[in-house]
């Protein structure tokens, strides 16, 4: 599937996940950010979801999905601190015993 956008790059394709467009693919410019080209290449690939029903679950999946990462990189970064506090409690505790035997 290569599609050449209206500056001549690679179309890439992409996923839609608003609320509408929920797990729908497209090819857009690699460059639609950048002013200077002025490019608005757009297609969709799939067909749309055959209804709001399926739009709503597929979404609402999306953001469960997300959230689940959110708490997860949350209790990673809390496990982080516990790992790192606890060591500066050995390394302490190892000066105090150096110290009180010296």
């Amino acid at each position: 599937m290569n599609i050449l956008c209206g500056c001549g790059e690679l179309a890439r394709c992409r996923t839609s996940w608003t609320e509408n467009n929920p797990a729908r693919r497209f090819l857009g410019c690699p460059n639609f950010m950048d002013p200077t080209t002025n490019c608005n290449f757009f297609q969709w690939v799939d067909a749309p979801l055959p209804n709001r029903w399926y739009q709503a679950r597929m979404y609402e999946l999306h953001l469960n999905r997300r959230n689940g990462q959110e708490q997860l990189l949350e209790v990673n970064n809390r496990y982080s601190r516990v790992v790192f506090y606890n060591r500066m409690l050995i390394v302490l505790l190892l000066v105090l015993v150096l110290i009180k035997f010296l």
